[in-house]
């Protein structure tokens, strides 16, 4: 989100290639034209044959002058030259991933190196920022949520006082008890009543341990309508997820849950970018499991 900001006010026209999972991730303003394609399931890689098709050709009509990579997925390098676009700036892994890193340069014509240890101590706004450096006149990325906001959500928000938990599959990492997180969710719940949020496509999930725990439950069939209830609520609690990325962009005072292993390094990447925020990692052993709600209940109350 920065790195948009700051090209867009720098006068650059903006357009972007999103998957179909993220293409609503922003306000319809904010790109001159979005691209669209499918990304095929993990663990394969690259986009479905039919939005390649599709998209490519868009692209390359638009005769765009630079790409900004901002990706892991060798699809997108493959893309940004096949596009026929002549500044190419995107990644590399130097040393670490050579056979990676040497393919990389060569779809490129400016690779910027990046550590591919997925756990070192920049946070990825800065690493993405890097992309744009020579556009924009702005050293450093902005931090500010007034800004973001025109470019992520669309109309008035209806603010309100209802804290949210996102419920997620990351609750349940880990092989974590689905009763223990019930429990978690039963002790906020009866202390404070909480809205669950839940994407449509994990409505079970939301059944299984939301619904059954006293949260209020939500489930979205749309990026748009999640990203208005985010925008909306006075707090969020939720495992490091798009919640916490977006309450982050928007301002929204959140607790950000990481795993206990390496939590410093992985807070230092993923912490929600604005706002007071609070980050926490989920128990390791079974004293801080039951003490664990009680945290999560005193950041909401000492926002």
């Amino acid at each position: 989100m920065p790195l948009v900001a700051s090209l867009r006010a720098a006068g650059h026209s903006v357009s972007a290639l999103l998957t179909t999972r993220n293409a609503d991730a922003f306000a319809h303003k904010t790109f001159e034209h979005v691209h669209v394609v499918e990304r095929i399931p993990w663990p394969k890689h690259g986009y479905t044959r039919e939005t390649w098709s599709r998209a490519l050709p868009e692209a390359c009509a638009q005769r765009y002058d630079v790409a900004l990579i901002a990706s892991e997925e060798p699809a997108a390098y493959v893309f940004a030259r096949r596009a026929g676009i002549p500044d190419r700036r995107g990644f590399h892994n130097g040393l670490q991933k050579p056979l990676k890193s040497f393919w990389a340069r060569r779809q490129l014509t400016t690779a910027i190196y990046r550590p591919a240890h997925p756990l070192h101590p920049r946070h990825e706004v800065d690493v993405m920022y890097d992309l744009g450096r020579s556009l924009y006149a702005e050293p450093r990325p902005s931090r500010d949520p007034q800004i973001f906001a025109e470019l992520l959500v669309e109309g008035p928000v209806l603010r309100n006082n209802v804290p949210a938990v996102q419920v997620t599959r990351k609750w349940l990492s880990r092989r974590r008890d689905p009763d223990l997180v019930r429990h978690w969710f039963a002790q906020l719940s009866a202390a404070q009543p909480f809205e669950g949020f839940c994407s449509a496509e994990e409505g079970t999930l939301g059944e299984l341990i939301g619904k059954p725990a006293g949260l209020r439950m939500r489930y979205f069939d749309t990026v748009k309508e999640w990203k208005m209830a985010i925008a909306a609520a006075p707090y969020v609690i939720t495992p490091d997820t798009g919640a916490a990325h977006l309450a982050g962009m928007l301002a929204i005072d959140c607790t950000d849950i990481f795993e206990s292993d390496q939590f410093e390094l992985q807070a230092a990447r993923w912490s929600p970018w604005c706002g007071r925020n609070v980050v926490r990692p989920f128990p390791a052993d079974r004293d801080g499991t039951q003490n664990f709600a009680q945290l999560l209940l005193e950041d909401w109350r000492t926002r």
